[in-house]
């Protein structure tokens, strides 16, 4: 285990949170299976990082019933649904060495549902989502690196994607819409943060 990921582990557990540790992605995507049980719906956030394990497309296949936009593209209904699942997956856009969750989201249902409504929360982040240091630090991370790999997947003509640097004064379609800082879990549910040692996602 690197450093940087032992000491984010710890101030995340001081923080209130539940964290799993994992070498390996595949390690980090059986574990997030078995916490699934049958009948349980589950929601999943906008994330390639979700996306990289595979395990939306499981859970369907296993006969769960999953709300994710990506499989219902532009259904708001999905939104909703997954908001009130029994379990919700997603990832967060950087983790601070001081055991903070930061988060930037264009429509906000994925920091909402980090924050308030599904019954449990699983938030998979691989070492590179660690930032040592704090919230600068972390939103600096998401401007400068997942940001604009997000805007270029999305074919968005944001500053980020065109010139890879945040310009918030001239951008005039912003997806930095909602920014969320969860210091500690909020009591609205079960969250649990799963480390991983490979990088996964922006």
């Amino acid at each position: 285990m690197n450093e940087l990921l032992d000491r984010t582990a710890g101030a995340l557990r001081r923080n209130g949170f539940a964290v799993e540790i994992f070498a390996t992605a595949r390690e980090a995507a059986d574990y997030v299976l078995s916490q699934v049980a049958e009948g349980e719906t589950v929601g999943i956030g906008g994330s390639m990082t979700i996306r990289a394990l595979g395990v939306g497309e499981k859970l369907r296949d296993a006969g769960h019933t999953v709300y994710w936009h990506w499989f219902t593209p532009g259904d708001p209904e999905t939104l909703r649904s997954a908001n009130r699942a029994d379990v919700y997956l997603a990832s967060s856009n950087a983790v601070t060495s001081q055991g903070q969750l930061v988060n930037i989201d264009r429509t906000g249902n994925r920091v909402a549902a980090m924050i308030y409504g599904p019954k449990r929360v699983y938030l998979v982040c691989g070492s590179n989502k660690l930032v040592d240091g704090g919230v600068p630090a972390a939103i600096a991370r998401i401007k400068e690196v997942a940001c604009p790999q997000n805007a270029r997947r999305l074919g968005k003509q944001t500053s980020c994607a065109l010139q890879d640097r945040c310009d918030a004064a001239n951008c005039e379609k912003s997806m930095c819409n909602a920014t969320a800082v969860l210091a500690h879990p909020t009591g609205g549910h079960p969250m649990t943060v799963i480390l991983v040692e490979e990088e996964i996602g922006y």
